[in-house]
């Protein structure tokens, strides 16, 4: 049986991003019959501080994951957080995951954009595969000479994790609808995400006048969004919620919850929680931007500078769309994957597997 080691440094310390991702590739891979070895941070050290987690990122993620890979027999490692392990590049044994080209922007000139630069130059110098994870990005990277010869792919965000915890709510009563109006933002940290922004456009609106506003994405920088709450109207400010870290079943409940789910952001490489959206028939508003185009559907409506108002007006004239459907969305990334493995096993091209119970994931953390 292959194996395949996915390195998710992050799983266990956030829920959310690139950490559910890698998740749910596991899962796209144990569906095809594919045993999955999943790295994570130790217990011990997933409540360290920001720039020691850092660290210990790089550390794993250059020397940890290709030992492991040796001793735990694994085929390839699976880099999905924009960055990957130069030993594991030379070696050939490397598959990394683009979510976008943030780190290329003159705006991040940091370390951490260093580091990814570096490391993608060397996963590009030894041609390995590049796998992208939105359309978005993946139109991005064919237009770059330096990725054409790491053959880029699509291996979308997969959902499975999150239609799983949908699905323990099948059946079961909402809560009443609430009055006034219900408001979901998904937002977090970073330039891009524009929090300010949204705050600003939520304290001015007309249309959500009055309307209760719930902020989602944080986790356990809750606080640090709460503060920013504090410089709007006392009244404005009455109206807004902060939620804490949340388990999957808790944000499944806060989306269906919600009349709009709310996306607003400067610039992204995919559009996560407007899927999410999708998937539990809610109303979506998002900013227009390139990642955020590539999913309108109904029941998606996208605004630009000064069209907020109208696009939430627009959104509630209509009913609540229908769920996504997640078989035909997952259909092209569990085939993508099973290209991948086989390459690298050497073997026919692996079918899913729907007769037999997925393998279990094994998790080193």
């Amino acid at each position: 049986m292959t194996r395949v080691l996915v390195f998710n440094f992050f799983g266990g310390v956030v829920d959310r991003g690139i950490s559910l991702y890698a998740q749910d590739i596991g899962e796209s891979m144990r569906r095809i019959g594919v045993e999955v070895v999943e790295l994570r941070c130790p217990r011990l050290c997933r409540h360290m501080p920001r720039v020691i987690s850092n660290l210990l990122f790089v550390l794993f993620e250059q020397l940890v994951a290709p030992v492991l890979r040796v001793v735990m027999g694994c085929s390839f490692v699976v880099y999905p957080y924009n960055s990957a392990g130069v030993v594991d590049a030379a070696l050939g044994t490397s598959v990394l995951v683009i979510h976008d080209l943030m780190a290329h922007h003159r705006q991040h000139r940091n370390l951490a954009a260093f580091y990814i630069r570096v490391t993608q130059a060397v996963h590009r110098y030894f041609r390995r595969p590049v796998r992208a994870a939105s359309v978005h990005t993946l139109r991005q990277l064919h237009r770059l000479a330096a990725f054409k010869q790491c053959s880029p792919q699509l291996w979308s965000n997969p959902f499975f994790a999150f239609e799983a915890a949908l699905a323990t709510h099948a059946g079961v009563p909402l809560p009443p609808k609430h009055h006034p109006l219900r408001v979901l933002l998904c937002s977090g940290l970073g330039r891009n995400k524009d929090y300010g922004g949204a705050l600003r456009l939520f304290a001015r609106s007309r249309a959500l006048d009055g309307a209760e506003l719930r902020v989602l994405g944080f986790g356990r920088d809750a606080d640090l969004a709460r503060r920013r709450l504090e410089r709007l109207p006392d009244a404005v400010a009455g109206r807004a919620v902060v939620l804490p870290r949340l388990s999957l079943d808790d944000v499944v409940t806060e989306y269906l919850s919600a009349d709009i789910v709310w996306v607003h952001s400067r610039r992204e490489g995919f559009g996560r929680s407007v899927l999410e959206a999708r998937l539990a028939g809610r109303r979506v508003v998002a900013s227009n931007i390139g990642a955020f185009r590539q999913l309108t559907a109904p029941g998606v409506t996208l605004y630009r500078n000064g069209g907020f108002d109208a696009a939430v007006r627009k959104a509630l004239c209509v009913d609540p769309p229908p769920p996504l459907n997640s078989i035909t969305y997952h259909a092209p990334l569990e085939a993508a994957v099973a290209t991948t493995i086989a390459a690298y096993a050497n073997t026919a091209q692996l079918e899913p597997n729907v007769d037999s119970p997925p393998q279990a994931l094994t998790r080193t953390d």
